[in-house]
């Protein structure tokens, strides 16, 4: 069952789509909270958190997938979308899903660049979390860089305008309205600097690991955060950063499969 609704403060309006199985028994005691990426990662990953949050909600664990505030099918404009704004977000996300599923706790997974405001908000608290980074992006410059690197490829090497010549307008990034303090918040951002509550527990799912992936790790077990990795399948790692393929929709099958089974404990991680 999904069920779709709006949750928030008048005037501040959030999506949200609740994935949950009809009398499941027996029943959850947590539940799972889903983080799109921004821009257009957000939009070519929104069939790939779908089924994944298909799968573990017809599990019986309750899960719940939401726009943030200046996205998708949320209240406000995308240039409204900003690093404060969407700690706010996850706080009500948080609230709702605890309230909806009728769980004593929360279990957090963010796809790719929304590891960062994830692991920001969350090194607010005090008592210890449990994440879910898939292909986590950790250091906000180098998002921010990417995202600059493609608006131009898309502008001027894609092929996308072959009899016209457009310039980069301020304000605007990859066909999304961006606030210069979104972009300044997240480049100060570097995952591996921000600390999680101690006896929290990390588990990323990557196709490869890397010098930054490995820096977070240390990083947070020198805090007393228990953090793991499995290895996903390289043959159908995405192709996020072609310029040919910025439209189309990024769903590896295996990987959802293989992480919906983590999720629900059918495979151990």
């Amino acid at each position: 069952m999904s069920a779709p609704f709006f949750f928030g403060a008048p005037g501040r309006a959030l999506f949200g789509l609740l994935h949950a199985r009809e009398e499941a028994i027996p029943a959850s005691k947590h539940a799972l909270l889903l983080c799109a990426p921004l821009l257009q990662d957000g939009i070519r990953s929104h069939r790939a958190l779908w089924s994944l949050a298909q799968a573990v909600g017809q599990y019986g664990i309750p899960t719940l997938t939401f726009d943030w505030y200046g996205t998708g099918n949320s209240g406000g404009r995308d240039v409204e979308l900003s690093v404060p704004g969407m700690f706010d977000d996850l706080d009500l996300a948080c609230a709702e899903l605890l309230r909806r599923g009728e769980v004593e706790s929360v279990q957090f997974l963010a796809l790719r660049n929304a590891a960062l405001p994830l692991l920001a908000a969350l090194e607010r608290r005090v008592d210890p979390v449990d994440v879910v980074l898939w292909d986590p992006q950790l250091v906000g410059a180098d998002v921010v860089a990417s995202w600059r690197r493609q608006h131009r490829q898309q502008l001027h090497e894609s092929g996308r305008y072959v009899h016209a010549t457009h310039e980069p307008e301020d304000g605007e990034l990859l066909g999304f309205g961006v606030h210069d303090a979104l972009l300044d918040a997240l480049c100060g951002l570097d995952a591996a600097r921000l600390r999680l509550p101690p006896g929290s527990r990390v588990r990323m799912a990557v196709w490869e690991m890397d010098e930054e992936l490995d820096r977070f790790a240390r990083e947070q077990r020198a805090g007393g955060v228990s953090v793991e990795a499995v290895l996903l399948d390289e043959g159908e790692r995405p192709e996020w950063d072609v310029p040919s393929r910025f439209g189309g929709q990024v769903f590896p099958r295996r990987a959802v499969a293989q992480l919906a089974q983590r999720m629900t404990a059918q495979v151990p991680w």
